[in-house]
Parts: C-alpha cells; sequence; structure tokens
C-alpha cells in the first residue's frame, strides 16, 4: 500500500471494513467489477524490517513507519531480493477490482505457519482521494487501515494484534513553523485514537476507553495551543469534544467503579446496600459504554476522523516560527499555573480542580516542545508536572464520585450507601490535597528547561 507525502497526487489511503465484510456495494462503486489476481510474499530482514516481493520486485518495509496520515503507508525501498534459500515469513493471496477512477478494493488471506487471516481494503489514490473518503464514510463502515501488509505479515507469524503506528504524546522535532506541527499532531494523534479505539469495549476494560480520551484531550489542546483559523477547524473541534463528552461518561464510571466505590465497600465489608450501589454504578457504566459504541460504529465518528485527515492535509496559509511561539505558551501557562500554586493551601474544591486544568494544559504543551529545547532537564519536568497532575486528579475523582453517588438515588443506591461513599471520598480529596502540596513543592523547585532561549523566562 505505497503512498507519497500528503497532498500530492500520489497519495494512496487505505481503509478497512470490518471482519468479515465483503465488496462494499455504494452508487459510486462498480456493481460488476473486473478482477485481477495478486501474490505478494514477505522475508524478514535485519533490524525489524519486512522484504516485499511482488511482480518480482523487491521492496524493503519498516512496518511501523509512520506515514503522513492515517491509512497511508510508505511504498518501501527498492532492495536487493532475498537469497534463494531464504524462507518466506508469510504470503499473502489476494485479489484486486477497480471499483472507480481512483477506488480499488483489495481483498485476500495471509498466510503464515498454517495460520490464516483473512484482509480487505478499500483502496482511494490521488488529490481526490479525501474527498471520496468523505463521501462514502456516510454510508460504508470505513476506518483508516491500521497496518500495513507487512506488519499484517509480522502480526500472524508472532501471533498477536498488529503494533500502532503511533501512540502517547507528538514528537515536534524538525517542524520549523506552528502551522506544519498542527498538522504533524493531529496526524499522529488520528493515528494513536485508531489504535485504542477498536479496545473501547466493556470486555476489555478501561484502557481503551482512557488512552482515546488522553488523545482527544491532545488534539484538543494543540488547537488552542496554535489557535487555526478558519471555521473548519472550529467545527472539527466541536466534533472532537462531542466525542470526548462521551468517552468522558464512560471514563466517569470507570474510576469510580474502580477506584471510590470499591475502596468503600472494601472499607465497610460485604454490605447488601453498597452492593445494591455498586450494581447501579455498573449499570450506569454499561449504558455508558452502549452508547460509546453506538457512536463508534456510526458516521458521526468517520466523518469526524477523514475530517480531521483532511485538516492534517491541508496547506498551511502562514509560517509561523515554531521555537519562538512554544517560548511564549510555555512561559504563559506555568505563569497561570503558578499563580494557583501560591495560593494552593487556601483553594477550595473548584480551585484545585482548576489547578489541575492548568497543570494538564502545561504537560500538554511541555510534551511535544520538549524535544524543540536542548538539555535533559525536560525530563525531569515533565515528570515531575505529571506527578502533580496526578495528585490533583485524584482530588478530582473524588468531586465526580459524590456526584454520580448522588446521581444513583432512587437507582437501587439508598441513603446510607450514597452517604457512606460521599463520606469516603471527601478523606480521600483530604489526602490528595496533601499529595499535591508535596508535588507542587517538587515541581517549583524544578528548573524550567525553556529558559536560557531566546525569550526571557518568569
Amino acid at each position: 500500500m505505497p503512498a507519497r507525502p500528503a497532498g500530492g497526487s500520489g497519495l494512496i489511503l487505505a481503509f478497512a471494513l470490518p471482519p468479515g465484510a465483503r465488496r462494499p456495494l455504494h452508487p459510486l462503486l462498480a456493481a460488476l467489477p473486473t478482477f485481477r489476481r495478486e501474490s505478494v510474499t514477505f522475508f524478514r530482514a535485519e533490524d525489524g524490517a519486512v522484504i516485499e516481493r511482488r511482480r518480482g520486485v523487491c521492496r524493503l518495509h519498516q512496518p511501523l513507519d509512520p506515514g503522513p496520515l492515517p491509512g497511508a503507508f510508505a511504498s518501501g525501498t527498492p532492495c536487493a531480493p532475498p537469497p534463494p534459500d531464504a524462507v518466506p515469513l508469510a504470503r499473502f493471496a489476494a485479489r484486486r477490482a477497480e471499483l472507480a477512477e481512483g477506488i480499488s478494493w483489495l481483498e485476500g488471506r495471509m498466510e503464515a505457519d498454517g495460520r490464516r487471516h483473512r484482509i480487505a481494503l478499500l483502496l482511494l489514490e490521488g488529490e481526490d482521494a479525501l474527498r471520496l473518503a468523505a463521501m462514502l464514510a456516510d454510508d460504508l463502515p470505513l476506518l483508516p487501515a491500521r497496518a500495513s501488509l507487512a506488519e499484517e505479515a509480522l502480526a500472524l507469524v508472532e501471533q498477536r494484534p498488529p503494533r500502532a503506528r503511533a501512540s502517547g504524546a507528538p514528537i515536534l522535532q524538525g517542524a520549523e513553523t506552528a502551522e506544519s506541527a498542527l498538522r504533524r499532531a493531529t496526524a499522529h494523534l488520528l493515528e494513536a485514537l485508531m489504535a485504542e479505539v477498536p479496545c473501547c469495549d466493556l470486555a476489555q476494560g478501561p484502557r481503551g476507553v482512557h488512552q482515546s480520551r488522553v488523545a482527544l484531550r491532545r488534539m484538543r489542546s494543540f488547537l488552542k495551543l496554535f489557535r487555526p483559523e478558519g471555521a473548519a477547524w472550529s467545527e472539527w473541534d466541536g466534533s472532537l469534544r462531542d466525542l470526548a463528552e462521551i468517552l468522558g461518561r464512560a471514563r466517569d464510571w470507570d474510576v469510580f467503579l474502580s477506584g471510590i466505590a470499591v475502596g468503600t465497600a472494601q472499607a465497610l465489608g460485604d454490605d447488601r446496600r453498597l452492593r445494591g450501589l455498586l450494581r447501579a454504578a455498573e449499570a450506569e457504566r454499561r449504558a455508558a459504554y452502549g452508547v460509546l459504541s453506538v457512536f463508534l460504529a456510526g458516521p458521526e465518528f468517520r466523518r469526524l476522523l477523514v475530517e480531521g485527515m483532511r485538516l492534517a492535509a491541508s496547506p498551511a496559509e502562514a509560517e509561523t516560527p515554531l521555537s519562538p511561539l512554544a517560548t511564549r505558551l510555555l512561559r504563559k501557562r506555568w505563569r497561570r499555573l503558578k499563580r494557583a500554586g501560591v495560593r494552593m493551601e487556601e483553594l477550595d474544591a473548584k480551585g484545585l480542580h482548576e489547578m489541575r486544568l492548568d497543570a494538564k494544559r502545561l504537560r500538554y504543551a511541555a510534551e511535544p516542545f520538549a524535544a524543540l529545547f536542548h538539555g535533559r532537564g525536560a525530563k525531569r519536568f515533565n515528570r515531575r508536572l505529571a506527578a502533580l497532575q496526578d495528585a490533583l486528579g485524584l482530588a478530582n475523582d473524588a468531586a465526580v464520585a459524590r456526584h454520580l453517588a448522588a446521581a444513583l438515588a432512587g437507582r437501587g443506591a439508598g441513603g446510607f450507601a450514597i452517604g457512606t461513599v460521599t463520606g469516603y471520598a471527601a478523606g480521600r480529596a483530604e489526602g490528595s490535597r496533601l499529595a499535591s502540596l508535596a508535588a507542587w513543592r517538587e515541581l517549583r523547585r524544578t528548573p524550567r528547561f525553556w529558559r536560557g532561549t531566546n525569550v526571557a523566562d518568569s
């Protein structure tokens, strides 16, 4: 699945359908296409690379190389063929059909060591690839493919899921302008979100929801940092906010059930009144996950992804130097956090919540911007900033828990259970305040890694 840089006529985007799906039917696509056979053989190479041999031509692939957009995979580099006695890693036996101009369908089986895995992809090529994706996404369950064929081959051989191409905060090293940094970060975080969405299932635990929410928060933080002009960016931020709210409801119940509610139950033993509250909370969590599942399977989520890809590939209308802007933004966010920190012992629950948000905003800027500055102080600063955010988060979790417990009144939770949980949460909040004060003192003593740059630090 070759691709050249986003925006060029050679862009190829791969979209996957749900497992077991057949060739998509749509008015834009040919009803009776002509298929041709394809065969691809994969071999191991050094340093985790994979050699792909297709029609006698060999190319070297790094399976996890990031592409310009989700679903876009590097075409690889020409290389010498493997030795004649090399044992194939895997084979992909497939057939391809042209469904319309710039649209082709590829379906087949990856085979390795007697195991098989079906792969079906809709490939969109050329300058209209993203426009076509937007038109099809309303009606077809298309999501950007998360893994190249080379990574699919390795995953089948090693009997594991395909690895994510992107995770965590985007790395902005080498970006020279704010506009290029925003687009790079958007593509990275969309890729990270796509890696977590399949795990947003109650049976798989809370990690998928949590990490998806983090990716969305980082996206929205970048939009607030760079404030791109144009209605399209603003409208897309509104779509991100809607998804964040749906994820947030599921996450709140995850935290409540795994933290405050369980802690209260353990403190009191097996009390039937608390069992009723836990059952009611579990029902609320199932409902929140149900709403999330419907959204992620629907056209709104697909449109959100395609629009984000379009914005990440859009040309920038300005060129704002990144390093001076990063320094100014870090200074500004540090000053705001410091204003709250010096009054921390006087802050009420609302004030501590606002301080946690300030710490989060600074962290979401400090993590990606750290690569723009010399020295090793960024790692220590970000570690202590994360510790402060986590400590303040415990107080916020306690406040949310009190609200959620009260919302269970009349739904199977009685007054005793609600009052007990509320009291336990209050105790946790006080403990988190002490931990937050200690974390703030550590952070304040830590040198800011952006000091000594061309913009003076406060």
